[in-house]
């Protein structure tokens, strides 16, 4: 999408739900923005075959990021090491690599920017290294913060510019009770930080005395991304009872609000027959610990029906943002959340003021990762469910054609 689209947006529309009228193209759609269609043109794939290099063979769909220059990193699985492609997807290095040395890693958990500087964390020890253009390893700055019980809790140390830093801490001792935790930027070195929105630490099912169950019904606020290029933080936000409006803040790395934007939604309530399914799905995944904590002696809730309903976080309205991408140019990118009666996934994409510029569908089973412009960079599974990578260029209803990528 050319700059000078970006420029002719029309405004987000912000009115009484029960006042607006749906038209048929519209009436799939969640997030209400008078936004023009575009087309997600397939143009190349990357991995979707039997013989591939080392490097595009994922047992999980891999994160994709891109650089100032549209170069794309990929972290694929616990792997030690990321690949680096050219913008035509042409493979040019790797980076990190298997070991306890500088610029090695146990694994690589989280990855991003700060300028034209990429950093790299290890995980399970958040230590992160810092690299160059060329790949050549910078330093190694050690993250001393206290770990907590479990992996699935631990605590989110990212780097911003500035010497500055995005963190949540562990969810410490609090038993398998839920507690919110506090989203803070701060200096990397001083403890003060500032709290920019809070969130649960635990958002699966959990039930006490029986576990945390990787499941759940719909997404759970706030979400956040960090800026491509480290200068700060975006949260998105809505109130779960009612979640009517999505609320986008922009934090620069010393916290303070830069921009806010608001995009209504439909509100989207959940079928009584779908709650059961979920409870029943919840139940099924839950009952085999339940019982045998039962046989133990150990406290268990008297009814698991009660307990899943209770540990499900589970809603009365579907969430409205499945997840979001910021672009390097102040974009902003919402997906709608899929429900069971829509598959297909559908972005809303936001300018620099935070106006809707566009809308685009993506087919069942694809995940928008990067953008760089009018080109997308994707992942999804083939018949075999292997993962693989997809690039996607934009354009006009109807440009795609009828031609094979």
């Amino acid at each position: 999408m050319s700059d000078r689209l970006l420029l002719h947006i029309r405004p987000i529309v912000a009115m009484a739900l029960a006042t607006i009228a749906l038209n048929a193209s519209e009436a799939a759609s969640q997030l209400i923005a008078d936004a023009e269609p575009m087309e997600a043109c397939e143009v190349l794939r990357l991995g979707d075959g039997i013989d591939v290099p080392e490097w595009l063979a994922f047992v999980r769909a891999p994160d994709l990021m891109l650089d100032a220059t549209g170069r794309v990193y990929v972290r694929g699985g616990q792997d030690a090491a990321i690949a680096v492609l050219d913008a035509d997807g042409s493979f040019v290095r790797t980076i990190g690599g298997q070991g306890e040395g500088p610029g090695e890693f146990v694994a690589i958990g989280a990855m991003g920017f700060v300028g034209d500087t990429l950093w790299l964390q290890n995980w399970p020890m958040l230590h992160t290294s810092f690299f160059d253009s060329t790949g050549a390893h910078l330093k190694t700055e050690a993250d001393h913060g206290r770990p907590s019980a479990g992996p699935g809790m631990w605590r989110t140390s990212l780097p911003l510019a500035g010497g500055r830093g995005f963190y949540i801490p562990a969810a410490g001792n609090h038993g398998e009770s839920r507690v919110l935790l506090p989203m803070t930027v701060g200096s990397r070195t001083d403890e003060p930080r500032d709290t920019l929105a809070s969130r649960f630490d635990v958002t699966n099912m959990s039930i006490a005395g029986v576990g945390v169950f990787n499941y759940s019904a719909t997404v759970t606020p706030p979400i956040y991304r960090i800026h491509p290029g480290g200068n700060g933080v975006a949260i998105a936000d809505w109130a779960p009872d009612r979640p009517e409006v999505v609320t986008v803040r922009h934090f620069d790395g010393d916290g303070r609000l830069t921009r806010e934007s608001a995009i209504g939604a439909e509100l989207r309530p959940i079928p009584p027959q779908v709650k059961r399914d979920f409870i029943e799905e919840g139940m099924k995944k839950a009952e085999g610990p339940y019982e045998s904590a039962r046989q133990r002696g150990e406290p268990v809730p008297g009814s698991l029906r009660a307990a899943v309903e209770e540990g499900l976080l589970l809603p009365d309205y579907y969430a409205p943002v499945q997840s979001m991408l910021l672009t390097r140019r102040g974009g902003l990118w919402l997906r709608e959340t899929t429900t069971t009666d829509v598959h297909d996934g559908q972005w809303v994409a936001l300018g620099p003021d935070g106006e809707a510029v566009f809308r685009v569908s993506v087919p069942e089973g694809v995940d928008f990762r990067a953008i760089d412009g009018d080109r997308v960079w994707a992942t999804s599974t083939n018949e075999l469910d292997v993962p693989f990578i997809l690039l996607y260029e934009l354009a006009r209803p109807g440009a795609c054609g009828s031609q094979d990528p």
